[in-house]
């Protein structure tokens, strides 16, 4: 079956799976759940590891149990979300009663990145499943092995009406995105983010975009430094610093750096030991672009601010650059100009908390804000002298695990939700629904408009409001 075929195939389902039972789009993800819990576990792992390096362990942490956390919300609370809720109704409208009711959007299209290519495939495919539309997912051609295996999984389970999963390259996605969708999910760069929107807009086609940016964290003169630093090292270099909510970089107050640096020494060298790219744990970046990319800006960052205070050791053969750690780089120069998007990882020291606001408020709204504090006064202060999707305090990457909690960003990091609720709200349309029982208002106040109706008027604006 041809990608037109599949589309049309798709949008003539549409209005079909709208209608189908909650019990059957239940007893579908819980087919999924069942097959994430069992065999196709270990395929997902295998292609994972030929595609990227990925411990299997790393895939259940970070992949699997992410996707069936959102599943076990969804299945719990679906019938809950999928019913009416009736709204309170005005005095003057007397006679009548209001309700909610959220209906699918129809077709939608998911378009997954690389990094987390099971994770950020399946997990919008359950909440747009679950709000009954059809889905169709593009995953990245940068993780070849791992997008067939998903194309199989959803394929065991799914009519391809109902869900399916196309393969390919840019092509593909340039495709797709000339075709007429109700609503595409897309997770992936700013960039490639504006040209989705763009597509998306000759067809008034809703959207989500999950992009990044350069995510700040500020670690005060309260916080416990060396914990910080283990705890940022830890979320910065997982799967290689490839995550859109990684720290990108850091502020650490004057007093507190050289504990933040040996909590970042420690954690480098408990996890991935003195040659962190020979270590099996330890990613690798995902192909010869993205790693000629990362050496340049690691060789750039040398050149501009001299050797790492850690790391910086690329090894071409197995595709990995060690955890690279600059102290007070050059603001202006490689590791600031975009988002880094790898295990390399600039560290500035301040003494007055304005300066680092300055600068985050000087760049566009980034996805996450890190806040490091004992203090009160201070995460609030950093909290309010910011704009972002989300904030953590005291721990790095672990918000996303938190399925209850909306994810997504704002500007230029992103539109839209998701997550739990959160999710199944962007994959439908809220639908007013007003109905009128008794006698109408407009019945009283229709023309011809008399000085009575004129002064019933006027009494209401004064005594209503």
């Amino acid at each position: 079956m041809n990608l037109d075929q599949i589309i049309a195939l798709q949008r003539a389902h549409a209005p079909v799976q709208a209608r189908t039972s909650l019990k059957y789009r239940l007893q579908k993800l819980d087919q999924l759940r069942r097959a994430l819990q069992g065999p196709w576990q270990a395929e997902l792992a295998k292609a994972l590891h030929e595609d990227f390096g990925k411990s299997p362990v790393e895939v259940g942490l970070t992949e699997i149990f992410p996707t069936l956390d959102n599943l076990k919300i969804i299945r719990k609370n679906l019938k809950r979300w999928s019913a009416p809720q009736k709204v309170k109704t005005p005095l003057f409208l007397f006679g009548s009663s209001s309700y909610t009711q959220p209906e699918s959007k129809g077709s939608t299209l998911v378009i997954a990145p690389w990094n987390y290519p099971i994770f950020l495939s399946l997990h919008p495919l359950c909440s747009s499943y679950a709000a009954g539309n059809t889905v169709l997912i593009k995953p990245s051609e940068h993780t070849p092995k791992t997008s067939a295996a998903l194309a199989a999984l959803v394929a065991e389970i799914f009519k391809p009406e109902e869900a399916s999963v196309v393969t390919g390259g840019i092509d593909v996605s340039t495709a797709l995105l000339k075709k007429r969708f109700d609503h595409i999910f897309f997770t992936g760069s700013t960039a490639v983010g504006k040209i989705v929107m763009e597509a998306a807009s000759k067809h008034l086609c809703s959207i989500t975009l999950e992009l990044g940016g350069k995510s700040p964290t500020i670690v005060d003169e309260t916080a416990n430094a060396f914990e910080a630093g283990q705890r940022v090292a830890w979320a910065k270099f997982t799967n290689a610093g490839q995550i859109c909510i990684a720290p990108d970089h850091i502020y650490v107050h004057a007093r507190k750096l050289e504990d933040f640096k040996r909590g970042v020494a420690k954690v480098i060298s408990q996890q991935y030991g003195e040659d962190p790219t020979l270590s099996k744990d330890y990613v690798r970046i995902v192909n010869d672009q993205h790693f000629k990319r990362l050496t340049n800006m690691l060789r750039e960052a040398t050149e501009e601010s001299g050797t790492p205070f850690i790391g910086g050791t690329a090894n071409a053969e197995q595709r990995k650059i060690s955890p690279a750690v600059f102290i007070n780089p050059s603001k202006e120069g490689a590791l600031m100009k975009e988002e880094i998007f790898g295990p390399l990882l600039p560290v500035f020291s301040y003494t007055d908390v304005k300066e680092p606001l300055l600068e985050i408020n000087s760049r566009e709204h980034p996805l996450v804000v890190y806040i490091y504090s004992k203090s009160k006064r201070n995460i609030k202060a950093i909290q309010q002298g910011t704009r972002a999707g989300a904030t953590a305090v005291n721990m790095s990457l672990l918000q996303i695990a938190n399925n209850y909690l909306p994810f997504g960003g704002t500007g230029h990091s992103g539109i839209g939700k998701t997550n739990g609720h959160a999710g199944f709200l962007e994959f439908t349309n809220t639908r007013s629904a007003f109905y009128q029982w008794g006698f109408p208002v407009n019945k009283i106040l229709a023309p011809p408009y008399t000085s009575g109706k004129e002064k019933l008027v006027q009494r209401l604006i004064k005594n209503l409001f």
